[in-house]
């Protein structure tokens, strides 16, 4: 290898040193991204399905507690009722405690039914304070009774009015998980009534631990449902724990972002093992420059040495023995050795005996390198560092650096051939040669799985267009240019025509091969600045920039009937493809990308109405 090769091949692993850091960078940016964003979606998807619980836990409470209290109610009227008879005396009173019932006027209290009990004052007082204020006749009302015995029980109040006065009222207690069904309890919710005020009545369930806590605080965070209980003037609200629905997500989140560190850890340990051998080039690199550099500046300086000695007319043997590269001295006319020095036998495994009068031919393994170094020194007169393959005794093949000039030697035209061994130094250089290939191949297969991942992370696996997800952030990229530049734009929204009975009659091999043709024929025909993806099943979408309401339906509709002249076979028969679309634009119909989809999306159902293969837009948004 040349020192221009060498210096080459270290310019390139510099190059590729100092780029390796900015692909890993930009890899683990585009890998974590994707985990915070796919994290957030799924704490959406949790806090949906709380919400639902909540909401649906919301309605079987409410239903429960009307009901009872409804009954309760009825059951109460009939003490009330002087001809209530064997009825009034077997009632149940519940879920009134101890089915408990007090007659309350200004001046007494009497239990009517129910185990002997003693009414408290304040309880009596709170009644008749309540009568003060003229009641509604029969109506039940329930307050805080929090001061009795135990709390968490309400007192239930029904006014008895006649004559337009309310003078005395029936009263008992309750306790709110006797209003509720006992299954509705297992859920362990934090449940409260509270009046119109918002004031608390009574609340049951403990206060969030601490995990419960930092969830409902955090992405898991959901509102209170609440609903206004139809028996009585209160509302019933409800709060259940996420620590159920958030374990799913933690071990979801949990193996994503294992997931993730692992990619990353094993990008980490390539790009340092890529970069310890990009290291280990540059050094060996550096030492065989180093070497080259000083294996020239030792040849000139022998050469220079040889010069003067030869000037001064000492004994060439001795001469040639000083230094330590390879000499011979050749006869000019019978390209035969006369002698050479010790480094020469030692290198070739001659002695100096067996040198005398061989064909300096004989040393060379291509007959046809001697024939081209020996044209070469007849036209120039001199040959300077000439990469060789010499032959040894032991049949071994020895690499130099061979140098050759004429000159007078005792009296007669012979060549002086200075050689050196760089045997070492090109199976150095092979082996670095090897390793930078093996580090490209690394690279490469590196660059190979950045693309398979981007593909994957962007492209639908059937169709090889955008994904739902790549083509909703395409598609508010392009919305938001439009809007700043003030540019038309079209939303598009198409579904394949009878795709069902088309699967079910040929089988889902023949509906991918239908969403094949479809994608590829329609890709072909759109704009290069046009998005494209499918949204789901044989559902599509398409963004067209710089179009507006009139193009884009032209566009679509050539594109429909093109498609549609083009049968598919399939099993013996001819399947024509067509769609339905729906169109809206952003100057008419809306600058967000969730209403122009939804428009569309309305527009393509009412082509569908209309007897499918055809084209709709969307007629312009009313003002006011």
């Amino acid at each position: 290898m040349s020192f221009a090769s060498e210096q080459q091949a270290e310019q390139s692993a510099l190059r590729m040193s100092r780029l390796l850091p900015v692909l890993t960078a930009m890899f683990l940016l585009l890998l974590w991204s994707m985990v915070v964003e796919t994290l957030y979606e799924r704490a959406a998807f949790t806090r949906q399905q709380i919400a639902t619980e909540q909401q649906r836990w919301l309605n079987q409470a409410a239903g429960s507690i009307d009901i009872r209290l409804d009954t309760l109610r009825s059951d109460i009227l009939l003490h009330r009722d002087k001809k209530g008879g064997l009825a009034r005396d077997t009632t149940s009173l519940y879920p009134l405690q101890g089915t408990r019932l007090w007659l309350i006027d200004a001046d007494s209290q009497l239990q009517l039914h129910g185990e002997a009990d003693t009414l408290s004052t304040t309880t009596a007082d709170s009644v008749r304070q309540l009568l003060q204020q003229q009641p509604a006749d029969g109506r039940l009302l329930l307050l805080d009774a929090a001061g009795q015995r135990s709390g968490g029980r309400l007192l239930v109040v029904m006014p008895w009015c006649e004559a337009g006065a309310c003078q005395r009222a029936l009263a008992g207690y309750v306790t709110l998980p006797d209003l509720l069904d006992p299954e509705l309890l297992n859920d362990k919710p934090h449940v409260q009534l509270s009046d119109s005020s918002g004031n608390v009545l009574v609340s049951l369930g403990r206060a969030p631990g601490r995990l419960s806590s930092y969830l409902d605080h955090g992405m898991l965070q959901t509102a209170n449902a609440t609903a206004t209980l139809s028996s009585v003037p209160l509302q019933l609200s409800v709060h259940l724990s996420p620590v159920r629905h958030s374990q799913p997500f933690i071990l979801f989140a949990l193996y994503l972002c294992a997931s993730a560190i692992l990619m990353s850890g094993l990008l980490v340990l390539i790009l340092l093992r890529v970069g310890r051998r990009l290291t280990f080039i540059l050094q060996r690199s550096e030492e065989v420059s180093q070497a080259t550099h000083l294996l020239t500046l030792t040849n000139n300086s022998l050469r220079e040495r040889l010069r003067k000695l030869i000037e001064e007319q000492r004994d060439q043997q001795t001469l040639i023995d000083t230094v330590q590269v390879g000499v011979l001295l050749i006869d000019a006319e019978q390209k035969i050795i006369i002698t050479g020095n010790e480094a020469a036998t030692r290198l070739l495994g001659y002695t100096r005996q067996a040198l005398y009068r061989r064909s300096l031919e004989s040393l060379f393994t291509s007959s046809e390198q001697y024939s081209q170094l020996l044209a070469l020194l007849q036209e120039q007169q001199q040959l300077s560092e000439r990469e060789v393959e010499l032959n040894t005794r032991s049949d071994e093949r020895l690499w130099s650096v061979l140098s050759m000039r004429p000159l007078l030697f005792r009296e007669r035209n012979a060549y002086v051939l200075s050689f050196v061994d760089i045997t070492e130094r090109l199976l150095h250089a092979q082996r670095l040669e090897q390793e930078k290939q093996a580090t490209e191949r690394a690279l490469s297969q590196l660059q190979s799985t950045q693309h398979e991942l981007y593909q994957r992370a962007t492209s639908d696996d059937l169709t090889g267009i955008a994904n739902r997800r790549h083509f909703l952030s395409g598609a508010g990229k392009a919305l938001e240019l439009a809007r700043l530049e003030n540019q038309c734009l079209v939303v598009v929204v198409l579904d394949v025509d009878h795709f069902k009975s088309i699967n079910d009659r040929y089988g889902h091999a023949a509906g991918d091969s239908v969403l094949q043709r479809l994608t590829q024929h329609i890709a072909a025909a759109l704009p290069h600045a046009a998005l494209f993806g499918r949204m789901g099943g044989e559902e599509f979408a398409i963004v067209l920039p710089d179009y507006n309401l009139n193009e884009a339906h032209a566009l679509l509709d050539s594109i429909r009937v093109s498609l549609a002249a083009l049968p598919l076979q399939q099993d013996g028969d001819i399947v024509h493809i067509t769609f339905s679309a729906g169109l809206a634009e952003r100057k008419r119909h809306g600058e967000q990308l969730f209403e122009l989809l939804k428009i569309a999306d309305h527009a393509m159902y009412q082509a569908k109405s209309e007897g499918r293969n055809r084209i709709h837009s969307a007629a312009p948004a009313q003002n006011g």
